[in-house]
C-alpha cells in the first residue's frame, strides 16, 4: 500500500494560512504543517492551530529568504540594515561553499529551532522555504541540526515525472519552469544521500509539489499518486490560504476542505499518514467518522485530530475586535 503525508507549509505567514491549516486539518486531509518560526502570524498559529490540534505533526519551515531575521545582536551577510532577509536563491548556491556563510546560515536555523523548542513544541521533521536547504551545502547544516535537537526527519525532493490530465497545462510558461526546478532539486536530492547516511537522517521516498507547483488541484493530485510505487512514502506538500485574492492558495485551500479529495486518494490504495507515524492507519476521525462508542469515548474524541464540528473554534484578533469561529462550513 502506498502511503502520502499531506503537509501544510507556510503555518505562521498569515492568519488566512492559519486559518487554512486548521480548517483542513479537521478535513481529514493535512497531517502535518511546517512552522515558520519568523511568520508574521506565528502567536496566532500557536494560539489557534498548534495547541488545538494537539496530533498535527508540526515540522519547522527554516526560512532565510522572507521575513526578519530572529536575531538582532551581529551583522550578517544574509540580512539589510533593519534586519529582514535580503539574500536570493541564486546567491545561496553561490555562496553554498563559502564557509562565512555557512556559519551565518546554521546560526540563523539554530535561532528558529529554539523558537520552536521555546514554545514547548516537539517538532518531527525539517524543511524549509523554496527547498532551500536542498543545497548540498546548506543540507549538510541542516542534518548537522536534526541530530542536534533530535529531529528525525528532513525533506527531500525526489518528484517522479507525470502528466496531469488537462494538456493545457503544459503550455503554460510556469510549467517549464517548474520542469526546470523539479530536475535541479531531483538531482541535489541523489547528491544528499549520502549526507542523509553520514547522519542516519529519515526522510521521505517521494514528494509532489513542485512540478505542478501553483496547480495542486484534485486532478494534479491523483496523477501523482498513481504513479507511485507500491510501499513507498510520499510528502504531498500545499500552501493553502483561505485569502481569496491569493488565487492559487485558496484554490488549494478548497481542494483541501473537501471530502473528494480524501476519497479519491483512498480509491487508489493508498492511506492517508503522518511523519510521526507513517506506516499507521489514522485513527481518530480521520479515515472513518462514527457515531458510535461510548459516552467517554465521544468526550475524548472532542479533543481529538477530528473533534465534533461544534467543538471547533479558531480564535484570532482583527483590530482588537475578538472574532470566534465556532462552526465550520462542510464544504
Amino acid at each position: 500500500m502506498k502511503t502520502v503525508i499531506l503537509t501544510a507549509d507556510n503555518l505562521g505567514l498569515d492568519i488566512s494560512a492559519n486559518r487554512a491549516i486548521f480548517e483542513a486539518f479537521h478535513a481529514g486531509t493535512v497531517q502535518s504543517a511546517s512552522l515558520l518560526p519568523n511568520g508574521e502570524a506565528f502567536d496566532d498559529a500557536i494560539k489557534n492551530v498548534v495547541n488545538s490540534c494537539p496530533e498535527l505533526d508540526i515540522g519547522i519551515q527554516l526560512n532565510i529568504l522572507e521575513g526578519k531575521s530572529l536575531i538582532t545582536n551581529y551583522e550578517s551577510f544574509l540580512t539589510a540594515e533593519d534586519g529582514y532577509y535580503n539574500i536570493s536563491i541564486e546567491k545561496l548556491f553561490f555562496f553554498s561553499g563559502n564557509k562565512k556563510y555557512l556559519t551565518q546560515i546554521e546560526f540563523e536555523f539554530s535561532s528558529q529551532i529554539n523558537k520552536i523548542l521555546e514554545n514547548g513544541i516537539k517538532p518531527v521533521y525539517l524543511a524549509s522555504s523554496y527547498n532551500i536547504h536542498a543545497i548540498p551545502g546548506i543540507f549538510e547544516i541542516t542534518c548537522r541540526l536534526a541530530n542536534k535537537y533530535n529531529i528525525p526527519y528532513i525533506r527531500t525532493q525526489t518528484e517522479l515525472p507525470y502528466f496531469a490530465p488537462e494538456f493545457y497545462r503544459h503550455l503554460e510558461g510556469k510549467y517549464f519552469g517548474n520542469a526546470g526546478h523539479n530536475l535541479l532539486l531531483n538531482t541535489m536530492t541523489w547528491i544528499n544521500q549520502s549526507t542523509l547516511k553520514k547522519y542516519n537522517i529519515k526522510t521521505n521516498d517521494y514528494y509532489i509539489g513542485v512540478l505542478y507547483s501553483n496547480q495542486m488541484d484534485k486532478n494534479t493530485i491523483v496523477s501523482g499518486i498513481k504513479q507511485l510505487p507500491k510501499d513507498s512514502l510520499t510528502e504531498i506538500v500545499f500552501h493553502p490560504s483561505s485569502n481569496k485574492w491569493k488565487h492559487s492558495n485558496y484554490l488549494e485551500y478548497k481542494v483541501l476542505v473537501n471530502n473528494e479529495l480524501k476519497q479519491e486518494i483512498e480509491a487508489f490504495d493508498t492511506r492517508i499518514s503522518t511523519w510521526s507515524s507513517p506506516g499507521a492507519e489514522l485513527e481518530k476521525g480521520i479515515s472513518d467518522n462514527t457515531e458510535e462508542g461510548t459516552e467517554a469515548e465521544s468526550k475524548e474524541e472532542s479533543t481529538s485530530a477530528a473533534p465534533n464540528k461544534d467543538t471547533r473554534k479558531y480564535e484570532t484578533v482583527v483590530h482588537s475586535i475578538t472574532v470566534t469561529e465556532t462552526d465550520i462550513e462542510n464544504k
